[in-house]
């Protein structure tokens, strides 16, 4: 019986080798997956880089596409459009032009409803305003001041007069 009682113990304990082995083993494993992700991100100019590469490509989009012109554009068109993630897009925005995304695409219906100004400088403002994708006259008007610092009717003026003193 002593023998039978000693076999035993010798198995428990191999057994209890083996199981602690077997848990080292996975947190070494584990350790070392960590490290090989931690290695792999970006360092931080790296990350400046991208986001600046990312902000230049929506830049590049909303000039050349002019997306904004569409009245429901939102901010997960802009996202599919160049290929990232809505939240990555918007602090990618936040950052580089210190504007929200409704700020950001209201700046560019601001400048193309100036264009368009100037090449038929008999527009009003409601019609500037529905050409360049603003949802109301209203909100036309509020985004032009925030941007030019002018309401859309007094840089009008200035610019007929502008240029037809040029002509």
């Amino acid at each position: 019986m002593n023998i039978h009682l000693l076999v035993l113990l010798l198995a428990l304990l191999l057994a209890a080798a083996i199981a602690v082995g077997v848990v080292l083993y996975l947190r070494l494993r584990q350790k070392e997956a960590f490290n090989d992700q931690t290695d792999n991100l970006p360092v931080p100019s790296e990350t400046a880089a991208i986001d600046q590469y990312l902000y230049d490509r929506c830049c590049r989009y909303m000039t050349e596409r002019r997306p904004f012109l569409v009245e429901s554009f939102n901010l997960q068109d802009l996202a599919n459009a160049v290929f990232t993630n809505k939240a990555y897009l918007s602090k990618t925005i936040n950052n580089f032009s210190g504007k929200n995304f409704r700020q950001y695409v209201n700046y560019y219906r601001v400048m193309y409803a100036m264009e368009l100004f100037r090449k038929n400088m008999g527009l009003r403002i409601i019609e500037m305003a529905q050409l360049s994708g603003f949802h109301s006259e209203t909100s036309f008007l509020r985004n032009f001041k925030e941007v030019m610092g002018e309401k859309p009717s007094i840089w009008c003026s200035r610019m007929r007069k502008k240029y037809s003193k040029t002509f």
